[in-house]
């Protein structure tokens, strides 16, 4: 019985690029990295506080 994967090779690291090529940052699947702007996200960065005693809300 065939191992599954088995008659599959390594590809050569020259066909994957440089370490960390694919990793582009953008949130397109074919984008760049100047697909996404520069700097720290500007969004609802909050999260809200919780008590650590199990049943109280936050007044």
């Amino acid at each position: 019985m065939n191992t599954p994967g088995g008659h599959l090779s390594e590809e050569p690291q020259e066909e994957r690029g440089a370490p960390g090529s694919r990793d582009t940052g953008s949130d397109e699947p074919s984008g760049g990295p100047t697909d996404r702007p520069s700097g720290t996200y500007q969004g609802d960065e909050s999260v809200p506080a919780h008590d650590t005693e199990a049943g109280q809300e936050n007044p």
